[in-house]
């Protein structure tokens, strides 16, 4: 009764002004969510898609046993049941210690179109007046250290009233039919060893503990929306409103570019009417997928010759900020592609801060991209200064990924 009091009021109040600060950097993104939860005093909620068995799911999942420890009355996670990858002991451990978990479209034959509708969200709310959201998924590869291909991502911490409409839509999704109870059995030895593993990744150092950060410090307020799915309307089609109603310029940033007829159609069409509309997305290089890269390729010259700019990340990394820039005005990052997927199939989140110097702070980050990027030209060729050697295994790949296309396209 208390936390549904709690949330009335939220949801309840008129939209005012919040704090809005973009975490580009990973040791920042990293510290913000460890700060997050540690601050927390009755109540924490984390959604992700894709959850790892590494040192930041095990520091995330050691610290919200911690909280629940210290007195957080309320500790639930959602993950994708697709992409859960803790062991089985660790979660049951969590359970113990009364963290509540529920998996999101688990395989059943009741529900056999839940296989292609994932979960892709990405936020921790805490107390239901801070939350942060974005690209990054639980995995050390979206925080600069895998040894391999990292991804070049973006997140936003938020304080103030939009987090009411997080946490609304935090309860829709929890007590949604899209969610069931995780149930695991495991022996009490199992549970002892994973207690050990989460003490473990607690005691490594691997992050600093009770920083006492003030995220919101020196930042100024502005107006802030959460977009979600569990609405009316989906992501995509309030981002195609707002987008409906530029007047001078659209910066999309998008890892996946396999964009609807519709929304191809309203850019070119506000490219037609002189707004500046450019877009930056994955080339060849950089991209962690052929399939959806192939995808691309196939309207790459059909968006250029619309009159929309086209950059093409160069890597080494792969990009996968999703964010977007209207008029120099409003600054958008959360974790929709412009793709089919995260048009029609999976569910998905959006920050929107109303504030012309966080556009502007938005923009200087995506021109930083746009420095290591390719420009395609206007027949959708690359111009590139030099050749780079081991783009032929990747072009013989995408071409025979091409003959898959007709069939794999709606779930790109």
């Amino acid at each position: 009764m208390r936390r549904l009091l709690a949330l009335l009021i939220l949801v309840s109040a008129p939209l005012g002004a919040d704090t809005f600060r973009i975490l580009d950097d990973n040791r920042e993104a990293m510290q913000a969510r460890v700060d997050l939860i540690q601050q927390a005093h009755t109540s924490i909620d984390v959604v992700y898609f894709i959850v790892r068995h590494d040192r930041v799911t095990l520091t995330a999942l050691a610290l919200l046993r911690e909280a629940r420890r210290r007195g957080v009355s309320d500790v639930r996670l959602i993950v994708d049941a697709n992409f859960l990858h803790v062991p089985r002991s660790v979660l049951a451990h969590l359970q113990d210690e009364g963290i509540q978990i529920r998996v999101y479209h688990p395989i059943t034959l009741r529900h056999p179109t839940w296989l292609w509708h994932r979960l892709h969200e990405k936020e921790i709310i805490a107390d239901g007046r801070r939350y942060i959201t974005g690209g990054r998924n639980l995995d050390e590869s979206y925080f600069g250290l895998a040894k391999g291909m990292n991804y070049v991502d973006r997140d936003v911490f938020v304080e103030g009233e939009s987090a009411g409409e997080a946490q609304e839509h935090f309860e829709e999704l929890w007590s949604s039919r899209h969610v069931a109870d995780l149930r695991v059995r495991v022996s009490p030895a199992s549970r002892l060893k994973a207690s050990q593993e989460l003490d473990d990744a607690l005691a490594s150092g691997f992050v600093k503990l009770n920083t006492g950060t003030d995220w919101s410090a020196g930042l100024e307020q502005a107006p802030v929306r959460f977009l979600s799915d569990e609405k009316d309307e989906r992501v995509g089609e309030q981002l195609a409103s707002l987008v409906a109603k530029a007047k001078r310029s659209i910066v999309i940033e998008s890892p996946y570019l396999v964009p609807s007829r519709e929304f191809l159609d309203l850019l070119a069409s506000k490219a037609q009417k002189g707004v500046q509309v450019t877009i930056v997305t994955n080339s060849l290089r950089s991209s962690d997928g052929v399939l959806a890269q192939v995808g691309y390729l196939r309207y790459r010259g059909r968006v250029r010759r619309a009159g929309i700019i086209v950059w093409e990340f160069k890597g080494p990394d792969c990009l996968h900020a999703k964010s977007l820039v209207i008029d120099g005005k409003l600054a958008m990052i959360g974790s929709y592609n412009v793709d089919h997927r995260s048009e029609d199939l999976d569910s998905e989140v959006m920050s929107v801060a109303d504030d012309r110097h966080k556009a502007r702070e938005l923009r200087d980050l995506i021109d930083v991209h746009i420095a290591n990027s390719w420009w395609v030209d206007n027949h959708g060729n690359l111009y590139r200064a030099r050749h780079w050697a081991g783009e032929r295994a990747r072009k013989i790949r995408a071409w025979f990924a091409k003959l898959l296309l007709p069939v794999i396209e709606p779930q790109l």
